[in-house]
């Protein structure tokens, strides 16, 4: 039994590196842990009925899930990088990096997406249906810039994960496939999306990647990815109002 068992380790854990053990296995488990208690049905089960039913009571499972992902995307992960790993957190992207193209490619991404949005809303109508995802934050500017600074929360904790913990956690093990294996991931969380975004997100987990890789940090990516969220909200309360 002994030897066998010796003769299995020798078989699947000769060559295992510490850094993508840790980082893969956590991976599975935060994300497994982020789609149990990182939800809107969670909050709902649990907490709802103790925080009234106020005018903005519709966007209150949406601040648990933003904020709630930044312990499980990004807290946590960092915490794991940083202890489990042995590396400091800049070398998972916890720095300025390139500034200059990063800065750059951030500038002309969110130009260029910006008129993608709008054919988007008016090519595909559900997109109206879809955002922005609470609805009564819409009223005002007081209620709206609040909530998207709770979902910048949340896009800068995801791209943390995807582009940082990921990608800079695997990528000594694997090089630049660690752009191919945290986009599956990412493109798997936007299941819940409309088809064309979940489609979209293939692509933009491969650019984001590589954006990553070539400035040394995800900070340009969740920029990208938050500017880009707030277009779309922006520009689906326009169509709405109008």
């Amino acid at each position: 039994m002994i030897s066998q068992i010796q003769t299995l380790k020798e078989k699947y854990l000769r060559g295992w590196e510490r850094q993508a053990t840790v980082i893969l296995l956590a991976s599975a488990l935060l994300l497994t842990l982020h789609r149990y208690y990182s939800r809107r049905s969670f909050f709902n089960r649990h907490f709802a009925e103790y925080l009234g039913s106020g005018p903005l009571a519709e966007s209150y499972p949406y601040y648990y899930w933003f904020l709630t992902t930044a312990i499980t995307l990004l807290l946590i992960p960092a915490i794991v990088a940083r202890f489990g790993t042995g590396e400091r957190l800049s070398h998972y992207g916890f720095q300025l990096g390139n500034q200059k193209l990063g800065w750059s490619i951030t500038g002309v991404a969110w130009v260029l997406m910006i008129p993608v949005v709008i054919l988007a809303v008016i090519v595909y109508p559900p997109f109206l249906a879809k955002y922005p995802l609470s609805k009564v934050v819409a009223g005002s500017w007081q209620t709206f810039l609040p909530y998207q600074l709770a979902y910048g929360v949340y896009m800068f904790s995801w791209e943390y994960f995807f582009r940082g913990f990921m990608l800079f956690g695997l990528e000594r093990k694997f090089g630049n496939y660690t752009i191919l294996i945290q986009t599956i991931p990412f493109a798997v969380m936007h299941y819940s999306k409309p088809l064309p975004e979940a489609l979209g997100s293939i692509i933009a987990g491969v650019l984001l990647g590589v954006l990553a890789l070539e400035t040394r940090t995800f900070l340009y990516g969740a920029a990208i990815h938050w500017f880009v969220a707030m277009t779309m909200d922006v520009v689906a309360v326009l169509f709405l109002r109008f």
